[in-house]
């Protein structure tokens, strides 16, 4: 890893290859792996010790850079978790390793709610679950069942953690071009067929769970799209941060932890976590993650890692809004799939054509295995 420059200087030519911070922030994410308890069933606290340290490491030496990375942060939390993902990817710093930079607005026809329509329309894609709503906290830290959260069922949105108004599109967030008279309200309500949301369904689909992903769109003109320069996020800073809390928190206790986890909530705006038992900590630095990476493609690996799929993955959920006489809406909370789970789905097996490319690895069948398998 010190062979490579941690950081190259000239990163706008060089952008998508490897560098020494990419070294760094892979072994951080194979130890962290290593340790969780799928690969650590007895809990042996020096693989903490080690992801936790590889994390440091990563941070050190960052820290003697004269260009380190650090949190896309410009001190509005109502708009830098958003613009991380959206701003011109070469002049973000958070970015350890993306893919190269694709100009296009196909990021934008795939997740835009369908109802955004003109010469370019919205395919409405993907649909967050209400799972996932209900997972961001209140604005004042506490989550939405806990006593003292000022949770309102009837107004689910509001104040809640920034960082859901910059990941998906609900019900009522205003939305759309005002110079060019596209701006609007999102409008995923559903009384019937004939009374339903110019944002509920289209000819195209429409959403599952009364929810679209807005974390990647960029604020695109349906009447005249432009293109917008994407790369999608292999390592970034955010996750070095809550890679060391969690390794921290499990080798030795909150006491490290903190300062990682804190720095990640203060760049949204959300009260700094302290006085709680390892375990308090633990669910937290969970959610926290389930978060900030979400649609980063961590989820899926963290809930195998922690072996917590089967009972996180079974029952999910959307919201069904209905509008009333008075103008006013209802919110239902909606099952509309149910998966089955079988704890051998937490291991897979190695792809054969990877078993192909070692022959210790492959024996081709015997004349009675092929026989049997007609």
């Amino acid at each position: 890893k010190n062979q490579l420059p941690f950081r190259y200087s000239d990163e706008a030519s060089n952008w998508g290859r490897v560098n020494g911070a990419a070294a760094y922030a892979l072994k951080a994410r194979a130890l962290l792996y290593r340790a969780s308890k799928l690969n650590n069933p007895d809990g042996n606290t020096a693989y903490w010790a080690n992801a936790a340290q590889a994390a440091a490491d990563f941070i050190t030496q960052n820290n003697k850079q004269s260009s380190p990375y650090r949190l896309y942060n410009t001190g509005n939390p109502e708009n830098d978790y958003y613009e991380c993902f959206t701003t011109n990817p070469v002049y973000n710093n958070e970015i350890i390793l993306a893919r190269s930079v694709w100009n296009t607005n196909q990021v934008e026809k795939v997740f835009l709610p369908v109802g955004f329509t003109g010469s370019f329309s919205g395919n409405g894609r993907t649909n967050p679950t209400q799972n996932l709503v209900d997972a961001y906290e209140m604005s004042n830290g506490k989550r939405i069942d806990e006593n003292g959260s000022t949770y309102d069922a009837a107004n689910p949105y509001k104040d809640r953690d920034p960082r859901l108004a910059q990941t998906i599109f609900y019900q009522g967030m205003m939305w759309g071009r005002a110079d060019k008279e596209e701006r609007r309200a999102i409008d995923v309500r559903y009384n019937s067929d004939a009374d339903k949301g110019v944002d509920y369904t289209s000819a195209m689909g429409g959403t599952y769970t009364g929810y679209y992903l807005k974390k990647f769109v960029n604020n695109i003109s349906c009447k005249e799209p432009a293109t917008y320069p994407h790369a999608w996020m292999i390592f970034r800073y955010g996750e070095i941060l809550l890679n060391a809390a969690e390794a921290y928190n499990e080798a030795e206790g909150p006491a490290k932890a903190y300062s990682y986890i804190n720095e990640v909530r203060a760049r949204a705006g959300m009260p700094a976590y302290a006085d709680m038992s390892q375990s308090e900590l633990r669910e937290r630095i969970r959610n926290e993650r389930r978060i900030e990476l979400a649609f980063e493609d961590h989820r899926f690996w963290d809930v195998r890692r922690w072996k917590i799929a089967d009972t996180t993955q079974r029952e999910l959920y959307g919201v069904k809004i209905e509008k009333q006489a008075d103008g006013t809406f209802n919110f239902y909370k909606n099952l509309y799939e149910t998966r089955n789970w079988r704890d051998c789905m937490y291991l897979y097996p190695i792809p054969q054509s990877e078993l192909y490319k070692n022959c210790l690895l492959y024996t081709s069948p015997s004349p009675r295995d092929t026989e049997r398998s007609r």
